[in-house]
């Protein structure tokens, strides 16, 4: 891809990014499309983070969605973690489960270590224990797939992050409310 070099190329590099946005999110452009496509290198990077996990990953989209619920939880993304619930029901997951991975509660001690992993990444700029990553091993995880996990760790963050920066109104159903108030 190259870089536009004026007014015609930005706003052709903007629309064909629009297009695989729309397709990408079922038909539908959201608001933060919308607001990614102020910039052309914003909407990019955005774009090569959602093909980088979609095209070449190995994680299902139940686990994304789970990965990408457990981050928003973290760094308090109300856009994301809206955008991650509806991913999760799509994928499967009940309305219980995604509440549940939100609180650090997993089905089975496998997805737990996983998502562990990704809590502490995303509390801790992307420091993760030795501890729990050598857990996350023992419980089945290979190493390229907790390296992967990252890719929707940045995603999510950077969906947070933008949406604040921009103000991006909230135009997708919330994240139920998490029981007692917790992350």
């Amino acid at each position: 891809m190259s870089t536009p070099t004026n007014s015609a190329d930005s706003v052709e590099l903007i629309d064909t990014l629009l297009d695989q946005a729309k397709t990408a999110s079922g038909g539908r452009l959201l608001a933060l499309h919308h607001d990614l496509a102020r910039s052309p290198a914003v909407l990019a990077a955005y774009m090569g983070l959602r093909h980088a996990g979609a095209d070449n990953g190995t994680l299902d989209p139940a686990l994304r969605a789970a990965v990408m619920l457990t981050v928003g939880a973290v760094d308090g993304g109300d856009y994301s973690q809206a955008i991650a619930t509806q991913l999760a029901l799509v994928s499967g997951m009940s309305i219980e489960q995604t509440v549940a991975v939100r609180t650090a509660q997993a089905d089975d001690a496998r997805t737990a270590a996983l998502l562990a992993v990704t809590r502490e990444a995303a509390a801790n700029a992307g420091l993760v224990s030795d501890d729990t990553w050598a857990a996350a091993l023992g419980a089945g995880w290979r190493d390229e797939q907790l390296v992967e996990a990252f890719a929707y760790v940045a995603l999510t963050v950077f969906v947070d992050y933008f949406t604040n920066y921009a103000r991006t109104r909230l135009d997708v159903p919330p994240a139920p409310p998490i029981p007692g108030g917790g992350e």
